[in-house]
């Protein structure tokens, strides 16, 4: 990663990114996606993340909360593409968290030692997978420490 950046590669859990489209600037999520499209965070995805921004972004009852076009959504996602950290998944690795849709984060933040950002913290926490080089924080803790 490049020196000009102020913290390690993050791994945004959806609902981190629909939050920042919101766009209300006190927002800590509106603070990281800014940081990310202005190029001072480096963000990780994988063609599943992707897709599933993608998805929720374009939803009519996330578009309505966003005040996003479904064009605008878009642009959005292929703007983070653009500035992202590609990580080609050598393995399939399945934590089985409780959720498995959200096995797809766990997986780019170990092949790329990033740290998930997320609301919900509680969803990812499990002591026996903080030993593969990745954490987990909510948008409060990790602007407290890389802000």
């Amino acid at each position: 990663m490049e020196d000009s950046y102020c913290g390690p590669p993050i791994v945004m859990d959806t609902n981190v990114p629909v939050a920042g489209a919101c766009r209300h600037e006190t927002s800590l999520a509106y603070q990281l996606l800014s940081g990310v499209l202005e190029e001072t965070l480096p963000i990780v995805l994988t063609e599943p993340i992707v897709l599933e921004y993608l998805d929720v972004l374009t939803r009519p009852t996330v578009r309505a909360l966003t005040g996003l076009s479904r064009r605008q959504s878009e642009e959005l996602v292929n703007a983070l593409v653009s500035l992202s950290h590609k990580v080609q998944l050598r393995f399939s690795w399945r934590p089985n968290l409780l959720d498995e849709s959200d096995n797809k984060f766990v997986e780019a933040a170990i092949h790329a030692a990033a740290v998930i950002v997320t609301y919900n913290v509680r969803d990812f926490r499990f002591p026996e997978l903080g030993q593969h080089g990745w954490t987990v924080m909510t948008p409060q803790e990790f602007l407290a420490r890389y802000q």
